[in-house]
């Protein structure tokens, strides 16, 4: 079986964009960094490896506490299913902050922000953007060559160095067509995606977070985001 990967990318770009038209910038912001977060990781293979053996860490003490027998599960660092799981969580968390801080339906507070034109628009470009780093990564995690130790042999395999990619599962083989030889890890790519999440980052601080200087204490306020009104549950009633 073929299939095409522009098609694929052109699809989950599109996609994303989409989702971050409606979404707004600051909600597609939070996804921009975490992926940049994955970038990083992948551009620095051994501070993943000790993010990983961290987590690996947290999780056999927390285990310990049910006192089982049984040995507690343990992240691969080199595993491509190890970071497409990471890829899913990260993508999770994003999506439960945005709707923490910044929540789009009503809530029992009684009110709820919404994203205006130009807050949808910028929500529509980091959708894009995310979206062709979300299908990078995975296209990085299924060849393997960035993970720690190089990553591990798996059934799956992808060639990244030619314009068709060849992936294998289960005796079954796909053949990825139109495979482009440019890579998120090419040159100073990385770091030029790093630098931008850390802008999207201070963006996404400055935006919605401020302190509030009175009778000598500095209190956090929340600012209402540019891009986005908000709308009290009255003015939706009536």
């Amino acid at each position: 079986m073929e299939i095409d990967w522009t098609t694929i990318t052109c699809f989950v770009i599109g996609l994303f964009a989409l989702a971050g038209f409606f979404k707004g910038w600051w909600k597609e912001a939070i996804t921009t960094v975490l992926l940049a977060i994955l970038v990083f990781f992948l551009a620095n293979p051994d501070i993943a490896q000790a993010v990983i053996d961290g987590a690996n860490s947290v999780i056999a003490m927390v285990w310990s506490w049910f006192n089982t027998t049984n040995p507690p599960p343990q992240f691969d660092a080199g595993s491509t299913t190890t970071w497409l799981v990471v890829l899913i969580i990260f993508i999770v968390i994003s999506i439960l902050i945005g709707r923490m801080m910044l929540p789009s339906g009503i809530r029992r507070a009684g009110f709820a922000y919404e994203a205006r034109p130009m807050g949808s628009i910028f929500g529509g470009l980091l959708g894009a953007f995310n979206g062709f780093l979300i299908i990078n990564l995975i296209r990085e995690y299924i060849d393997g060559r960035n993970l720690p130790s190089g990553g591990i042999p798996t059934e799956i395999a992808l060639s990244g160095a030619q314009s068709t990619g060849r992936i294998a599962s289960s005796g079954v083989t796909i053949t990825a067509t139109d495979v482009s030889t440019f890579t998120i890890l090419d040159s100073y790519m990385p770091w030029i995606i790093m630098g931008l999440g850390l802008i999207v980052l201070i963006a996404l601080l400055r935006s919605r977070v401020g302190l509030h200087s009175k009778n000598g204490f500095r209190k956090i306020e929340y600012k209402e985001p540019y891009g986005y009104k908000k709308v009290n549950y009255s003015s939706k009633q009536g």
